[in-house]
Order: structure tokens, then C-alpha cells, then sequence
């Protein structure tokens, strides 16, 4: 395989760091309720969210790159939300951002492995 392209490297950057930042929003929300149904959600969503920092940091090292540790501002934008049913809705729109880059970016990708672990982190987010 050549060189990976550097738009590609930053790409997956991005998609890693919001990822983290997803993560660490469902921690932070977890904290903030006792509420089992609230709290099951919060756990679901961070499961699939740390699902998705795994793949992503495989595809990054498969390519060569060393993921950095950065966290996207998605956190610092969900916890200004107090109510948790719209911090959910803001989530949500997280979400669906995720799933767009990835359905634009994916008719580029040839890799076969690169292409399967991108779809699986897409189907995470739908």
C-alpha cells in the first residue's frame, strides 16, 4: 500500500478526536444522574462511542499515523447543556455529523480494512 494521503491522516484525526469527545461526554453525563433508564443510555451511547475511538485508532496506526490524544469541542459544547434530554438532542446531532463525513469520505476509500472498520463505526452511528 503507498503513502496514505495527509487530508485522509487529519481526516481520521478529526473523527478520533470527536469521538474521545463523545466518550467523555457520556462519563461526565453518567455522573450527573442516577436515573437507571438515563443512566443505561448514557452507557449504551458510551460503549458504541469507545467502540468507535478503537477502530478509528486502528485505522490511524494501520496507515502509520500515531492518533493524537486531542478531544474535539463537542464536549465542552454538550456539557454547557444542563437538561439531559437536550444534551441527548445535541448528541444526537453529534451523531448524525459523524455518520455524514463518513458516507461523503467512503466512495474514496479502496482499502477493503480501512472501508470495513469506517462502515462499522458508520453503522454505530445510525
Amino acid at each position: 500500500m503507498s503513502s496514505p494521503p495527509n487530508d485522509l491522516i487529519d481526516w481520521l484525526q478529526t473523527l478520533m478526536r470527536a469521538e474521545r469527545a463523545g466518550a467523555r461526554v457520556m462519563l461526565d453525563s453518567l455522573r450527573q444522574t442516577d436515573e437507571p433508564l438515563v443512566r443505561r443510555r448514557l452507557e449504551h451511547l458510551h460503549q458504541g462511542e469507545t467502540e468507535s475511538c478503537r477502530r478509528l485508532r486502528t485505522c490511524l496506526e494501520r496507515l502509520g499515523a500515531t492518533p493524537d490524544s486531542g478531544i474535539g469541542d463537542f464536549h465542552a459544547s454538550a456539557m454547557l447543556i444542563d437538561d439531559l434530554e437536550l444534551r441527548f438532542d445535541f448528541i444526537g446531532r453529534g451523531q448524525r455529523w459523524v455518520a455524514r463525513q463518513i458516507a461523503r469520505r467512503l466512495p474514496e476509500i479502496d482499502e477493503p480494512w480501512l472501508r470495513e472498520e469506517l462502515e462499522a463505526v458508520l453503522r454505530l452511528h445510525q
